[in-house]
């Protein structure tokens, strides 16, 4: 009994000493375990705080557990300063808090991965953009304990992305707002993209556009096939060429397009810059043709210059101003004794047109020059005084020729003038009106220098002119020319008596009474003194009844005279130089004279 006991506490201890070995051995593989996880908790935690990324974990209430030191160094902070911190409120800018605080309810009932950007706010204020990676871990009985985020600072990215998107919003902006259109073109001669300004330029709507190829808006006769145009995107370089394009409607404008090839979306394109340049070219024609005009209206006006009588320059103005305007017809009217007397037209006037109206019943016209305003009508409906010659015109200018008349043109067209051309019609009226105001300046300086000052009729040297070129005349026609030398009786006694100024007007009087009894073409001259002489041109036996028709004019104007108290009395003395006779002129005047100075003898011993 004794020994069977012996044996089982021997069995027993021996099975104790195993257990205990095995204890033994237990322990030492836990205390290995523990070592290992204390190793890899001690790495983990190395990793975390060395690790070039954010590591954050915030508890359930929202408060900051732990941060590694890449963060902490990013935020400016200590681990002390940001344990326990909310986070939302200490780390995340105010207008982003409440997004981020529906993604941490979010997670903390998905517990799956998230990804999100957001700023994060730095001990010293400034922002930085993360992108974070995270989760929420959970407790043993599935709640929510903690989450837990990865991020990498973005800040930089986010400015470039920034960058860009204000690059993006500049070009979109640029390219809706810019005035030209622009068109981009891919290697197809399709457009892929076009600016508002496009869709008005061309007539389509932006849809209608997109795909539309180039050979629908270009004009056949500009178009030189899809290989040039390929090419032309392919060489890469700026162009620039002038076109003719068409619109949805099919009418043609002209353009000038700025292009280059470039790569859009990863593929080779033509960016086209197209500019509506009609306006351009109608207006650069227009001032050439402003040009010209003007050219022609110097060279008139140098025309105008050389002149040397009106009717020359009523002609060179019409004829001038059919080259400069287009019209159907003009009148050129010269004031004369208060009338308006048409000098020059442009084209035949119908049968009864009248060629002169006073200034009180002239219309248009005398209004014209009343005011000396120029006058543009669209229709002769708006001007109801003015009196048309044809019934076929409509629109017209009426523009005073300075203040010696008016000058009218009419078309058969509305709105036919524009602003340039009643411009233009006003400076070649002006240099109309300055030729003849020259020329009328040196008739009257001519005439001045070939009459007599004080009577008004010619003298000497416009007689001695005269007797040249009659002599050859009448040489030809066989046709005489008579003498009458004329002295005013007494004329010293009146100057005496009466005095100088009161001889003056016996010599006009008496200058007036002759003209008075002579035809047009005769010549009236004050000879000298008290002396006249008259010049009777092809005269066959009249100067004999002119010399009666003199007296017998004195005597009753001393019946009559209401101008002197005392009579005024001629003695005349009459010759004759025929073409065949044997005297020559100054023979002939000799004989007038002598035979005047006989009768006033003879007159003298009457009294």
């Amino acid at each position: 009994m004794r020994k069977e006991n012996a044996l089982r506490m021997t069995e027993e201890l021996k099975l104790l000493r195993q257990r205990v070995a095995e204890l033994e051995h237990d322990a030492t593989e836990r205390g290995q375990i523990e070592e290992k996880l204390r190793r890899e908790r001690d790495f983990n935690t190395t990793l975390i705080q060395a690790a070039p990324l954010f590591f954050v974990a915030i508890g359930a209430d929202g408060k900051t557990l732990m941060m590694n030191d890449t963060l902490l160094q990013a935020l400016g902070y200590t681990a002390e300063e940001v344990v326990s911190q909310d986070y939302l409120k200490t780390f995340v800018p105010k207008r982003d808090r409440e997004a981020l605080s529906q993604i941490f309810k979010a997670l903390t009932s998905v517990h799956e991965p998230s990804m999100n950007e957001n700023h994060i706010l730095t001990k010293d204020g400034r922002e930085l953009l993360v992108e974070w990676h995270g989760r929420a871990i959970a407790k043993e009985n599935g709640t929510f304990d903690f989450f837990f985020g990865v991020g990498m600072d973005v800040t930089e990215r986010g400015q470039v992305e920034e960058a860009l998107r204000e690059r993006e919003a500049q070009y979109r902006s640029i390219f809706e707002s810019v005035t030209d259109a622009v068109l981009v073109f891919n290697l197809e001669g399709e457009i892929v993209e076009a600016n508002p300004i496009t869709c008005e330029m061309y007539g389509y709507s932006e849809e209608e556009l997109i795909g539309l190829s180039a050979s629908e808006i270009i004009s056949p006769d500009y178009f030189h096939g899809f290989k040039n145009f390929k090419q032309r995107i392919k060489d890469g370089g700026r162009f620039v060429t002038d076109s003719v394009n068409l619109r949805k409607d099919g009418t043609e404008f002209d353009i000038e397009m700025h292009g280059a090839g470039f790569t859009y979306r990863g593929a080779p394109h033509l960016l086209s810059v197209v500019r509506d340049v009609t306006g351009r070219k109608q207006a650069t024609a227009a001032l050439q043709q402003t040009h010209q005009k003007i050219e022609r209206l110097h060279e008139v006006a140098r025309q105008l210059e050389t002149c040397e009588s009106e009717d020359d320059v009523y002609r060179t103005t019409v004829e001038a101003t059919e080259k400069i305007l287009s019209f159907s017809m003009c009148t050129l009217d010269i004031v004369e004794e208060q009338k308006l007397l048409i000098k020059a037209t442009s084209a035949e006037l119908p049968p009864g047109t009248s060629l002169e109206s006073t200034l009180e019943e002239g219309g248009l016209a005398a209004e014209t020059y009343r005011t000396g305003k120029t006058t543009v009508f669209s229709s002769f409906d708006e001007v109801p005084q003015a009196t048309p010659t044809r019934s076929d015109l409509c629109s017209g200018i009426s523009a005073p020729i300075g203040d010696v008349g008016v000058f009218q043109v009419a078309s058969t067209e509305e709105n036919a003038f524009s602003t340039e051309d009643v411009r233009l019609l006003e400076l070649l009226l002006g240099h109309t009106g300055e030729a003849v105001h020259r020329i009328r300046l040196q008739e009257r300086l001519k005439e001045q220098a070939l009459r007599d000052p004080l009577t008004g009729v010619y003298n000497r040297r416009y007689f001695n002119q005269v007797i040249e070129q009659e002599i050859p005349r009448s040489k030809r026609y066989d046709h005489p020319i008579g003498f009458l030398m004329i002295d005013v009786n007494h004329f010293k006694e009146i100057n005496d008596r009466y005095g100088h100024q009161v001889g003056d007007e016996v010599l006009q009087e008496v200058a007036k009474l002759l003209e008075g009894q002579v035809r047009g073409s005769d010549v009236v001259v004050r000879y000298g003194g008290d002396e006249f002489l008259l010049l009777l041109i092809e005269t066959n036996g009249e100067t004999k009844s002119v010399k009666q028709r003199i007296l017998e004019e004195v005597a009753r104007r001393n019946e009559t005279n209401l101008v002197f108290d005392f009579p005024v009395t001629f003695s005349i003395g009459i010759a004759h130089w025929k073409p065949d006779g044997p005297r020559t002129v100054r023979e002939v005047l000799n004989k007038a004279d002598m035979l005047m100075y006989e009768e006033k003898r003879l007159q003298k011993g009457r009294t």
